[in-house]
């Protein structure tokens, strides 16, 4: 074909471009791995005891609704930055709001307890065993962001990896939450969200490494 047949083709094609695929493919990616991280959690470590009891306490809806605000906050940074000339910065940056709101009602309880009581609140009995299995399952979600990254074209891809972090573990959260007995909101407050700090550095350093397009 010669290059003005080929020009003319495609001056002529009415077909609009799908540029949605990629939302799709973020928000299926990211359920199909919040669900694969919770089933891993049930095997790896079992539901907590009182869960069918819990499910419906605030503590544990607290945990949802910080994991699933991040979540989706991130998660709409990300399929953002897979495209060319739109910049995620200002969506990411709406991550503080969720967090916030979780700080400042963990300052609210602690300020009401005695202070004697404040390092029990914060820590609880298994700080360190939530801030490691939130960011080894938010592993799961991490691995099939890369995959959806992949198929994009993101520009900066610190950022990117940034987003799917913060979204991985945010993800790793909603799933964790069938296991931990953790449920002060200073707890809620202080660990998770370091998680998701965590995973935004290794999200940053890994998709360099694994993402080209």
């Amino acid at each position: 074909m010669k290059t003005d047949e080929l020009i003319s083709l495609m001056a002529t094609s009415n077909q609009p471009v799908d540029t949605g695929w990629l939302r799709r493919a973020t928000w299926l990616a990211a359920l199909l791995a919040m669900i694969a991280a919770t089933i891993a959690v049930l095997l790896t470590l079992g539901a907590r005891r009182d869960l069918a009891g819990a499910w419906a306490t605030a503590p544990v809806l607290g945990k949802l609704l910080l994991g699933a605000s991040v979540a989706g906050i991130a998660l709409a940074a990300f399929q953002r930055s897979l495209r060319p000339g739109l910049s995620p910065r200002g969506h990411l940056s709406l991550i503080l709001l969720p967090i916030a709101a979780a700080v400042l009602s963990a300052l609210v309880v602690l300020a009401q307890a005695p202070a004697g009581e404040w390092a029990s609140l914060t820590f609880g009995r298994s700080w360190q065993a939530c801030l490691i299995a939130v960011v080894l399952y938010g592993l799961i979600p991490l691995t099939a962001m890369i995959a959806v990254a992949r198929r994009g074209a993101p520009v900066d891809l610190r950022l990117t990896g940034a987003a799917a972090g913060i979204a991985s573990a945010a993800l790793a959260t909603i799933a964790y939450s069938v296991h931990c007995p953790e449920d002060t909101i200073p707890f809620i407050a202080s660990w998770y969200p370091l998680a998701m700090g965590i995973m935004a550095v290794v999200g940053a350093l890994a998709f360099p490494r694994f993402v080209r397009w």
